[in-house]
């Protein structure tokens, strides 16, 4: 019975640890998959002039993600030249997306 008893407690032990390393594994996975503003800008930037056009922003966009496309591309534009820069861009990854203040 006491060797029944060890060799249960040792299969739950050994599938304790399992679960935490594959949850740690995700973590990982998902923090990995978080986007990079550089290759996401050198990848929409089709002309290569340093800078994000609303058309460009928009290319490969679709449903929901297409219909805001307009009021990211405002929020991302800082100075509002009508463009977006590689800076603008990382600092809107960096605010996570969140709505200017209105003075």
């Amino acid at each position: 019975m006491r060797t029944i008893t060890t060799c249960l407690l040792i299969a739950f032990a050994c599938l304790s640890l399992s679960v935490s390393v594959s949850g740690v594994a995700k973590a990982e996975e998902k923090a990995k998959k978080k986007p990079d503003p550089a290759k996401m800008f050198e990848k929409k930037d089709a002309d290569g002039d340093g800078f994000l056009t609303l058309d460009e922003l928009k290319k490969g966009m679709k449903g929901k993600q297409l219909e805001g496309a307009e009021k990211r591309f405002k929020r991302l534009d800082a100075d509002g030249d009508g463009k977006v820069s590689l800076e603008e861009l990382k600092a809107g990854f960096a605010a996570g997306g969140q709505k200017k203040k209105k003075d």
